[in-house]
């Protein structure tokens, strides 16, 4: 993600001190709607997605049950826990519904070296960073045998400025240009690797 920031603040010709909130800041308002996707991904998160007590409303619970999306960065797991820990305090028992810690692949390979020249070949303007996704991903149970995976969905710009908004969203959706496009450059990428 560092490195994501460092390639905007260029890309961008912005002087953003990113050692600070305020220059991260900056760069997640210029790049429009790919904040949604950056920032999940720039510092760790817990939410509360399911709360369970009690079973009459005059009757005070005995016990209650939450779930809670825990969402950490690679190496940062063990911090986390321990915040949530001590918020929780020690009365209330944490356990896991499952569990595999947030993973890494470095840019430094081949397989980031032809994802970025597929992707250059079709657009020699585009500028290339490495990303960090914030969601979930089948590549944690491959980590764990010490395969590194990378994500490489490409979708190219629709000319009428739709974006891909909709994924993953309610009537999930993305533009029929973008995914053309994107199609011919996985083609390229396959085509060489």
């Amino acid at each position: 993600m560092r490195r994501l920031l460092d390639t905007a603040v260029r890309a961008l010709g912005l002087d953003a001190d990113l050692s600070c909130d305020e220059g991260v800041e900056a760069v997640l308002d210029r790049i429009g709607p790919l904040r949604e996707y950056v920032e999940p991904s720039l510092r760790c998160s817990t939410n509360v997605t399911v709360l369970d007590a009690g079973y009459k409303f005059n009757v005070v619970p005995g016990e209650a049950h939450a779930e809670i999306d825990v969402r950490s960065l690679p190496g940062t797991e063990d911090e986390q826990l321990a915040i949530i820990d001590e918020l929780l305090g020690p009365s209330v028992t944490r356990s896991f519904l499952s569990y595999r810690p947030a993973i890494g692949a470095g840019w430094d390979n081949a397989w980031y070296d032809a994802m970025a020249a597929s992707v250059l070949r079709h657009d020699p303007d585009g500028v290339i960073v490495p990303f960090c996704m914030g969601g979930g991903t089948d590549a944690k149970p491959f980590a764990e045998l010490g395969m590194a995976g990378f994500g490489f969905a490409p979708l190219g710009e629709d000319p009428d400025g739709r974006t891909a908004a909709g994924m993953h969203g309610v009537d999930e959706r993305v533009p029929i240009a973008s995914l053309r496009s994107g199609l011919d450059v996985l083609d390229d990428f396959l085509r060489t690797v």
